[in-house]
């Protein structure tokens, strides 16, 4: 069993306001036609920081970071649901047309896809590594 007294909690917070950021971003329409670019900027970048920050724990870093990521944009995007709704038409009625509970809906695609995102944070430090065992 993971004792998480042993995760490093300020990179974790340091990396994790990201998905605040996006959660308003998201709501207030700011980045629809680039969220998809932001999201794989800040990948790259928030894995360059753990490969370059964290000696042990690099996956379950990863993973409370993209499930933080994923948590805290799908919360802030349920919150202000009618916001979200109205600054991105497409989206919101697409998820008012899939179900009658779009809240949870939100919540539960924000967390897988977090937890995706934990994942994807971790390949590329794992290729760093073996990049450097090699050399």
């Amino acid at each position: 069993m993971m004792n998480f007294t042993k995760l490093n909690q300020k990179i974790i917070l340091k990396t994790g306001f990201f998905g605040i950021f996006m959660g308003l971003a998201t709501v207030l329409g700011w980045c629809q036609e680039y969220e998809l670019a932001i999201w794989i900027f800040m990948g790259i970048a928030t894995s360059i920081y753990l490969n370059s920050q964290l000696k042990e724990f690099i996956f379950t870093h990863c993973i409370v970071v993209g499930l933080t990521w994923g948590f805290d944009c799908s919360l802030i995007q349920t919150i202000f649901i009618d916001t979200y709704i109205s600054n991105n038409p497409i989206i919101g009625y697409e998820i008012l047309d899939i179900t009658k509970y779009p809240r949870i809906l939100i919540i539960t695609i924000g967390t897988t896809t977090g937890l995706l995102s934990g994942i994807a944070l971790y390949l590329p430090i794992i290729l760093l590594r073996k990049i450097k065992k090699i050399d």
